[in-house]
């Protein structure tokens, strides 16, 4: 194995091992009945089932690394894993429900991370086209980077209006004021996300950046 592989595969043993571990912990935690989302108004099977699911996902993307069938860049391994932190421990510490502004902050993360997959999907789709078929220029992937991420936001806010009109609940959309800020959040998310696109291919080509992505059994090189 080459030196990049050896520190992909300690990082995904690493992942392997201590993300669901930590899960687990905050599992622990609720059970004990420490956790503040309790008193917030969550039931404790609903975070305890939350802790479990969360835990059993984060296995995937480890598995899937060190079975040569992944890989991804480690900047947005990190910001995939930062949101599904951030999700478990704001349910289980209240966060949703004692501070107003939470919600909108984890919208901007949550539409940075889906700006970060349209972004590294078209540099992939780039440098596997023919040399004539590009975005034009960086300001062309950035530009279809911004409309592609931000058209799944105002997806999904449709999606949550349609689920309250077909339940008669409004349990998913609290009004149209509800429904403006989490479109406002997801923009300032992509904007965000624009920003460090535009800056990696600054130091990167396009070509860089898709490297770092495979989906697909990798070979094993005889000489491991």
């Amino acid at each position: 194995m080459n030196a990049e592989d050896v520190k992909e595969r300690r990082i995904a043993w690493a992942m392997l091992i201590l993300c669901p571990l930590s899960i687990m912990m905050m599992f622990v935690y609720v059970t004990l009945g420490y956790a503040r989302g309790l008193a917030a108004g969550h039931p404790v099977e609903y975070l305890q089932l939350t802790c479990v699911l969360w835990a059993i996902i984060m296995t995937v993307l480890p598995i899937l690394r060190l079975a040569r069938l992944v890989s991804l860049p480690l900047w947005f391994i990190v910001l995939v894993y930062g949101n599904m932190y951030m999700y478990v421990i704001s349910l289980c510490e209240g966060l949703y429900f004692n501070m107003l502004w939470w919600p909108d902050f984890t919208h901007v993360i949550s539409s940075m991370v889906i700006a970060s997959i349209v972004f590294i999907a078209l540099c992939c789709m780039e440098a596997g086209s023919p040399k004539h078929v590009t975005f034009g220029s960086r300001g062309g992937i950035i530009a279809m980077t911004i409309f592609a991420a931000f058209s799944f936001g105002a997806i999904w806010e449709i999606m949550e209006g349609f689920t309250d009109i077909l339940t008669g609940v409004d349990y998913m959309s609290y009004g149209a004021l509800h429904t403006m800020g989490n479109l406002v959040a997801d923009m300032l998310g992509v904007i965000i996300m624009a920003a460090v696109a535009w800056l990696l291919l600054s130091s990167h080509e396009v070509k860089d950046i898709a490297s770092k992505v495979r989906l697909g059994r990798k070979k094993i090189d005889t000489n491991e």
